[in-house]
C-alpha cells in the first residue's frame, strides 16, 4: 500500500497568540476594568476620550503597555489574515516580520507625533487629535478580537474579514475626523502633509519591506 503525503500549514502559534491576547485582556480586567470596557464603547461614548485627554495618562503607565501590546497582537493578526490579498505567502517568519513592522511602525509614529507637536509649539492643539487616534486604535483592536477568532476558527472568509476591517477602519477615521474637525480644516494642509507622510508613507515602506 503506497503511503500519501500530507501537506498542512500549522497555525497552533496564532492560537498560542490567541491566548495571549486573552491573558492581557484577562489582567487589564484585573487591573482597571471599567476603563476597559470605556475603550470598549468608545465608538459611541464619545465623552471617554475626551475624559482619556483631559487626564492626558502616560502611555508607560502599565494599563497602556498591556492595552498597546494586545492591540499590536491584534492588528499583525488582521493583517496577516489579509495577505492573501495581495499575493504574499502566510508562514511564521512572514508573521514575525509584519509583527516587528507593526510595532516599530507604531512605537515611531508616537514618538514623531510628540516630537513634531513640541517643535512647532501645537501641544495643547494636537494632543486631543493623537489621543483620540490612539484611543479608537484600541477600540478598534478590541472589537477586531473576537471577530478574528470567528474568522480563523469558523467562518475562513478572507474576503468578508477584509469588508469588517474596512468599516470597522472607515468608521474609527470619520469618528476622529468628527471628533477633531476644527483642528482639521483650521489646519488642512498641514493636516493633508502629517497624513501622507506619517500614515501612508510607513504603511508602503513595510509593505514594499515584507513583499521583497
Amino acid at each position: 500500500m503506497e503511503a500519501i503525503e500530507r501537506n498542512f500549514l500549522s497555525n497552533d502559534w496564532i492560537t498560542l497568540l490567541f491566548l495571549v491576547a486573552i491573558m492581557l485582556l484577562a489582567l487589564m480586567k484585573l487591573y482597571k476594568p471599567k476603563r476597559l470596557y470605556g475603550y470598549f464603547v468608545a465608538f459611541f461614548a464619545q465623552g471617554f476620550i475626551e475624559k482619556r485627554a483631559e487626564e492626558n495618562p502616560s502611555f508607560f503607565s502599565p494599563f497602556h503597555l498591556l492595552l498597546f501590546s494586545f492591540s499590536m497582537i491584534i492588528i499583525t493578526i488582521a493583517g496577516y489574515s489579509l495577505l492573501p490579498f495581495f499575493n504574499i505567502q502566510q508562514n511564521f517568519w512572514v508573521f514575525s516580520s509584519l509583527l516587528t513592522g507593526v510595532v516599530i511602525y507604531y512605537i515611531i509614529k508616537i514618538a514623531l507625533n510628540q516630537a513634531l507637536a513640541y517643535v512647532f509649539d501645537i501641544e495643547e492643539d494636537i494632543r486631543y487629535f493623537l489621543f483620540t487616534k490612539n484611543g479608537y486604535l484600541y477600540t478598534l483592536s478590541l472589537w477586531l478580537f473576537p471577530l478574528l477568532i470567528i474568522h480563523l476558527y469558523w467562518l475562513k472568509s478572507p474576503v468578508l474579514l477584509l469588508w469588517v476591517v474596512m468599516i470597522i477602519s472607515l468608521f474609527r477615521g470619520f469618528l476622529i475626523l468628527l471628533n477633531n474637525k476644527k483642528i482639521v480644516f483650521r489646519k488642512l494642509f498641514y493636516f493633508i502633509l502629517y497624513f501622507c507622510t506619517l500614515e501612508l508613507a510607513p504603511l508602503l515602506i513595510l509593505y514594499k519591506t515584507i513583499n521583497k
